[in-house]
């Protein structure tokens, strides 16, 4: 389990914090993770180490427990989301002794990604709209069955956007990016269909 967080005071940084849970009865240890840098996005590593070495985990995990360990990515461009491939090497010790092992995944940035929750005035906003500097983008969705209020927190809690007015099932919500994009967000709900609205 992992999560991707942005920093406005870093245009070129995101910060990826990893769940490491132990599930078995061996204890875990030597855990070392290496994600393949891309043109665009890259493991920021210790002085020393190269592309083709893994970043140790700054802990062991005993049976049963989970700890977090946090790893930043440098960036140039955020317009675009991608899949990093990423491997996990550690050494399974018990009674009958010890092996290495590995584990592959795959990181997934989403533009979301690059996204902070920050708060915006209903006026503020409106200028947004009507300043002619954000391009218009839309989809519909249908098969929606949770109500409108789960849905908006949905959006803020994934997405990292903020609720700037509701009426009834519509709202207009807000982000920006850590590079200072500007993100509004109309989102209306009838019936089982849902209608987001995007000035880029």
């Amino acid at each position: 389990m992992y999560d991707i967080q942005g920093n406005l005071q870093s245009d070129s940084q995101v910060t990826v914090s990893v769940i490491f849970e132990n599930t078995s009865s061996s204890f875990l240890k030597s855990m070392e993770l290496n994600v393949l840098d891309s043109l665009n996005t890259k493991m920021l590593r210790p002085e020393g180490l190269s592309v083709h070495d893994g970043i140790p985990v700054p802990f062991q995990l005993p049976p049963g427990v989970s700890n977090e360990a946090q790893f930043v990515f440098t960036l140039q461009s955020i317009i675009m989301a991608q899949k990093l491939k990423g491997t996990l090497s550690f050494i399974i010790k018990n009674d009958e002794g010890s092996t290495h092992e590995k584990l592959d995944f795959k990181l997934h940035f989403s533009c979301a990604s690059y996204l902070i929750t920050t708060p915006c005035y209903s006026d503020a906003f409106a200028k947004l709209l009507e300043s002619g500097d954000l391009h218009m983008n839309s989809i519909k969705v249908d098969g929606i069955s949770v109500s409108f209020q789960h849905l908006l927190a949905k959006i803020c809690f994934y997405h990292h956007f903020s609720v700037v007015e509701r009426v009834d099932s519509c709202a207009s919500m807000y982000s920006r990016s850590i590079q200072g994009h500007h993100v509004c967000l109309l989102v209306k709900k009838e019936g089982k269909c849902l209608a987001l609205f995007t000035p880029l």
